[in-house]
This record gives C-alpha cells, structure tokens and sequence, in this order.
C-alpha cells in the first residue's frame, strides 16, 4: 500500500442528519462505513446542537478530516446558511452552520438532507455509477434530492428538489411550507398519524387508540394494524399511498430517472412500502418511459444520511468524486 492509499485507508469524516424528531451522527469512513453512530431526539436550541455535535466528535479516535451537515430546509451549500426553515427546527433559519458545527477548527461543509442522503447512495450506494436517479425520504415530512445528468439539481435559490412540496389537491391542509395540499400533507408520517387519530375522534372501528400520555399511534404501528386487520388503518394507508402514487408517476415523467430510491423512518416497512407502489406506478408510466423505473429502498434506512453529510466533505476535499 502506497503512502496515498495508506491516507484514503484511514481517512474519516463526521456526519451529522439534523431531522424534525431525531438528530443522528456518526464517524464515516471513506468507503461509507459507520465507525461510531450516535442518534437522540432533534435539538430544540442552538446550545443543544453544539452539544450534540461535540459529543460525537470526542468519540474520534483517529484524526477527523471535516464535519458534513444535513439539515431540512433551504440550505445554501456555499455559504452553509440556513436561508428557510419552516416548522419545529425553525430556530436554526438564519444561522451559519459552519459555525453552528464548528469543533476544533474542523472544516464544515453543509447540504438539504435529502440531497445528503443523495450523495450517500452516488457514492456508495445503489446510485453508484448512475446520472439520473431520484431519491425521496419518507419521515416526519417528505423530502427530496435529484440527480439529473450527474448533478446533483439546487436551482436558482436551493430550493430546487423539495418534492414533498408539489401540490396534490388545491383544496387540501394547510402544509407547514405555507402552500395547501403539498404531497407532505397526505404522505408522511405526521399525515398518517393526524388521519388515523381523525377515525379514533370520530369513534369509528380502530384496534389502536391515544394513549394515557395523549400520543397518537405511530406510523409503525399503524402499519402493524393495518396488517391485522384494523379497517381504519387500511383506510388511512389506502388513501395516503393513493397519494404518493401520484406524485411518484409525475416524477418519473417529469425527470425520467434510471432508479427511484425510497429512504427514510417510512421505508423502514419494507415490501409493505414498495409493494402497493411498483406495478401501479409502471403501469401509469409505462407508455411515455417506454420501460419500468425499478422502486428501491434506501441502502442504509436510517443512517443514509449521516453517511452522505460525511461524503460531503469527501467531496470537498476531492478525496472521492460524483
């Protein structure tokens, strides 16, 4: 081994996936490896952020070469500013996460979460070696990244690619973006879980109910019900995948990808996810592509994220490339 691999064998970077309901790092190796995961609910305050930052930095054992960043929101990769951020983590619009992020000196790079978790899966993931490839994550919202002729898609303000954002019904809920009827207000997991308590407020059949606390059931769980037979929870599943079927076939026609990835808490279901999705989505695009997109799950569900913050700045420092 030459003095130069020696280097790359060894080369490890910090991931860090700031989510609306969970904050996840890790130490990443170059081939996409997790040395260390950390994970604990999302920071509620700048302070928190720092802390948590901090305690996965102190797990290195070996010399950190960056710390990478995915955040919701509208993320300016140059400058790391968070320029919009609507919702729980809204205390972070405005900040510089560079600084935010900042240990020791270390250089921050920082990109929108799903196009983290994008990069994740072009370098080392199902992704690899391909140019057109769209990858949604399914959680407490609905995010997106596109990859379109081998670039990674930001658009004119870094806005561009927030799919879970495209109109599906101009009557619908009010969506935490301001728009009304946003794909994220049908399929996510905070929609499931706001229809499934309407059927448990209406008295109607549920085998689930609200809790002592006044938590809802969890999308999991609803999942779970809805394979043993609770109605409601069918109902509730059949009308959000009605929607994400939709959105999912307007992709594809508008950006005609080699792959469709699915990540996120969601995709966690597994064939319950994609077996309802794939034939009725080639079936209503299978004229116009001329041939059947294949429908994936993400290839790490959970810490793809983390992994793709790192590869940002493996990028940056030219030690891997797209």
């Amino acid at each position: 081994m030459n003095e130069t691999q020696s280097l790359q064998a060894k080369a490890v970077a910090i991931g860090i996936d700031i989510g609306a309901t969970t904050i996840k790092g890790a130490l990443v190796g170059l081939r996409g490896n997790l040395l260390a995961s950390f994970h604990e609910d999302s920071p509620r305050n700048t302070a928190a952020l720092r802390d948590f930052i901090h305690t996965v930095c102190r797990s290195a054992t070996v010399p950190v070469l960056g710390i990478g960043v995915g955040c919701k929101g509208v993320i300016d990769a140059a400058s790391t500013r968070v320029n919009r951020l609507p919702g729980d983590l809204n205390f972070l619009e405005g900040c510089m996460l560079r600084e935010l992020a900042s240990v020791d000196g270390l250089p921050v790079c920082a990109d929108n979460d799903a196009r983290a978790a994008l990069v994740g899966e072009v370098l080392w993931g199902a992704a690899r070696g391909r140019r057109n490839v769209l990858l949604l994550t399914l959680g407490t919202g609905v995010g997106a990244g596109a990859l379109v002729d081998g670039v990674i898609v930001r658009g004119a303000s870094g806005a561009a690619g927030h799919l879970g954002h495209v109109t599906l019904d101009m009557r619908g809920g009010l969506c935490i973006c301001g728009n009304y009827g946003c794909l994220e207000t049908c399929f996510s997991s905070r929609a499931i879980e706001s229809a499934y308590f309407a059927h448990v407020h209406r008295a109607s059949p549920t085998r689930l109910s609200i809790d002592d606390a006044g938590r809802v059931p969890s999308t999991e769980a609803i999942f779970q019900a809805a394979a043993e037979g609770d109605t409601s929870a069918r109902r509730v599943l059949d009308l959000a995948f009605e929607s994400l079927t939709a959105a999912l076939v307007s992709f594809l026609h508008v950006f005609d990808p080699e792959l469709l990835i699915l990540g996120g808490n969601i995709a966690a279901a597994g064939p319950k996810l994609l077996a309802p999705l794939q034939d009725e989505v080639a079936h209503r695009t299978g004229v116009l592509l001329g041939r059947r997109v294949p429908i994936i799950l993400q290839n790490t569900i959970g810490y793809g994220g983390v992994a793709g913050a790192a590869g940002l700045v493996f990028l940056q420092q030219r030690l891997l490339t797209i």
